[in-house]
């Protein structure tokens, strides 16, 4: 995988946040970006290109590995928060 490739990718999945699109969409949109990157087109990630990544972006599925993954972390995140409740309280 070529840098630009790998750098229209990246936009794209960081630009989802964790949603889904069709295949053929999401490979379309990073062809489209990583022509933008490799030309030098400034935005890369232009109006047009952030419509159309709205329309066609979708909550994951409830059981796909991002929301797994986001539970877990929430589930960390508020573990975390309450260890650190309980040490406070006992400390007082």
């Amino acid at each position: 995988m070529s840098l630009s490739l790998f750098a229209a990718e990246t936009l794209v999945l960081d630009y989802l946040n964790g949603r889904v699109m069709p295949r053929a969409l999401h490979r379309a949109l990073v062809l489209a970006i990583e022509t933008r990157l490799v030309n030098g087109l400034v935005p890369v990630l232009d109006e047009t290109l952030c419509a159309e990544i709205e329309e066609g972006a979708t909550a994951p599925p409830i059981w796909s590995s991002e929301s797994v993954l986001r539970a877990a972390q929430e589930r960390r995140t508020n573990l975390r928060k309450a260890a650190e409740r309980m040490t406070t309280f006992q400390s007082a």
